[in-house]
C-alpha cells in the first residue's frame, strides 16, 4: 500500500487501535477503498458498507468475494435505513476530502446519528488533506475526539466517543438542500445541490459552455451522460421543450438530486436514470449525446472513464446523430473520438475548456482495435449494474 495514497485506509492503524468482537454492528464509509469493510467482516463483525456510486459498490463486492469475507452488507446509499438509527456499535470512516468539506460533515453526521449512545467512531484523516478541519467537525458532533496514532504518509486515526443528543434527534443529513440559479438562453433554472455531487457549489463553466454550444434538431432525443445535479440536461430540456432528455449518472445521490431539480423546474420532458455509462440504456438510441467528461476518480486523474464514454457513443446514436463532449483543453480526447467518429471538430473553446463535436460514427468493426479494452470491460459492468438496479429499483423519474 503506497504511503502517499491518501484515498486508502492505512490498515496497520486499525490493527493497532481498533478492537472488534464477533457480532459487532459496524457502519463503514470508505468510498474508493474496500479494505476496512473487508477487514471488519473478517473479524466476525456484521458490516454495513455504504457507497454512493455503482462502481464503488461493485469494487467492495468483488473484493469481498475474492477475500472470502462474509457478513458484509454493501449498499448503494449514503445513509443507513431510518430504522437503524442509534443501532451501530462502531463506525469506520475514511474522510472523503476529495468530495469537499460538506460531504465530510455529512458523513460524520450520518455516523453520529447511526451509532448507539456508547458507540465509537474511528476516522482516518490526512494532515495535509483537511485533517485538522475534519477533527474540529467531529468535535462538534461527539463529546470526545482523541488521536490514536499516526502512520502511512501523515495519515492519522482518531477516535470519537459520545454522539451528542442533538445529533441523534436531528433529521437525516441532506434533507435541506442548497439551491443555486442557472441563467442560460434567457431562462432561469433553480438547481438544488447535494454534498459530493458534481455541481454542488456552482454550475461548472464547462457545463455552461457545452449548453451554449449544443445545437439540437426538432423533437430530438438527448442523452446527458454523468448528469450530476442535472444542469446540462435540464437546461437543454428547458431550452428545447419539444425534446426528450434522458439524464444518467453512476451516483445515486446525483440521480436523486437531478430528479428533484426536474420536478422543481416543472420539466415534463425529462427522465433520470441510475446507470454506469450506457449500462441501463440497452437498445436506446439518441439524436444527441452530451457530456461534461469526468477527469478524476476521487482525487486521482482518470481518463479511462471518459474514453469509455466516448467509445460507446456510436452504438447509442441514431442515424445522423452527434455527440458533444466538453473537457479541459489539454486533455487529449480527440484521439479517442477519432477512432469512434469520422468527423471530430472543436466546436467551441475558451481559456480552459473545449467542446468536441463528433459526427459520422464509425462502424463497430472499424473501432474494434481502438476499443478492445473498453469493450472487454463493458459486459461485466452491464451485468453488475443490472443486478444493482434490480436491488434498489433503479431511480427512474419522469
Amino acid at each position: 500500500m503506497p504511503a502517499s495514497d491518501t484515498q486508502r485506509y492505512y490498515l496497520p492503524l486499525l490493527d493497532r487501535h481498533v478492537a472488534l468482537w464477533p457480532g459487532a454492528r459496524v457502519l463503514e464509509l470508505g468510498y474508493y477503498d474496500p479494505a476496512a469493510a473487508i477487514w471488519a467482516a473478517q473479524r466476525g463483525a456484521g458490516v454495513v458498507a455504504l457507497r454512493p456510486t455503482l462502481d464503488q459498490v461493485r469494487e467492495v463486492e468483488a473484493t469481498a468475494r475474492a477475500a472470502g469475507a462474509s457478513g458484509l452488507d454493501v449498499r448503494l446509499a449514503v445513509q443507513p435505513e431510518p430504522s437503524e438509527r442509534g443501532t451501530f456499535d462502531v463506525a469506520l470512516v475514511l474522510a472523503p476530502y476529495f468530495l469537499g468539506n460538506a460531504a465530510v460533515r455529512e458523513a460524520f453526521a450520518t455516523v453520529a446519528a447511526a451509532l448507539r449512545p456508547e458507540g465509537v467512531l474511528f476516522v482516518q484523516v490526512h494532515r495535509r488533506r483537511g485533517g485538522e478541519t475534519y477533527v474540529r467537525m467531529a468535535a462538534e458532533l461527539f463529546a470526545t475526539v482523541e488521536l490514536l496514532g499516526m502512520g502511512g504518509g501523515q495519515r492519522r486515526l482518531y477516535r470519537a466517543i459520545g454522539p451528542r443528543a442533538s445529533v441523534l434527534a436531528a433529521p437525516a443529513a441532506g434533507t435541506q438542500r442548497p439551491t443555486l440559479e442557472f441563467v442560460v438562453g434567457g431562462l432561469t433554472l433553480h438547481l438544488r445541490t447535494a454534498a459530493g455531487v458534481f455541481g454542488a457549489h456552482r454550475v461548472d463553466p464547462a457545463s455552461r459552455l457545452l449548453v451554449e454550444t449544443v445545437r439540437l434538431g426538432r423533437r430530438a432525443r438527448v442523452l446527458d451522460l454523468g448528469c450530476g445535479s442535472g444542469a446540462i440536461g435540464l437546461a437543454l430540456a428547458a431550452l428545447h421543450p419539444d425534446a426528450q432528455v434522458t439524464l444518467v449518472d453512476i451516483s445515486r445521490p446525483a440521480v436523486e438530486v437531478a430528479g428533484e431539480n426536474a420536478r422543481l423546474n416543472r420539466l415534463k420532458n425529462v427522465t433520470v436514470l441510475l446507470s454506469d455509462g450506457y449500462s441501463a440504456l440497452a437498445g436506446q438510441r439518441f439524436d444527441a449525446i452530451v457530456s461534461n467528461l469526468p477527469a478524476h476518480r476521487g482525487h486521482r486523474a482518470d481518463l479511462e472513464t471518459a474514453e469509455r464514454l466516448i467509445a460507446g457513443a456510436p452504438e447509442h446514436l441514431r442515424a445522423g446523430g452527434a455527440a458533444w463532449f466538453v473537457a479541459g483543453k489539454a486533455l487529449p480526447y480527440e484521439h479517442t473520438a477519432s477512432r469512434a467518429f469520422r468527423q471530430v471538430q472543436i466546436a467551441a473553446a475558451d481559456g480552459r475548456y473545449k467542446v468536441l463535436h463528433c459526427t459520422e460514427p464509425r462502424a463497430r468493426a472499424a473501432m474494434a482495435g481502438g476499443r478492445a479494452r473498453g469493450r472487454g470491460e463493458r459486459p461485466a459492468a452491464q451485468e453488475a449494474s443490472g443486478t444493482l438496479l434490480r436491488r434498489v429499483g433503479g431511480v427512474p423519474m419522469s
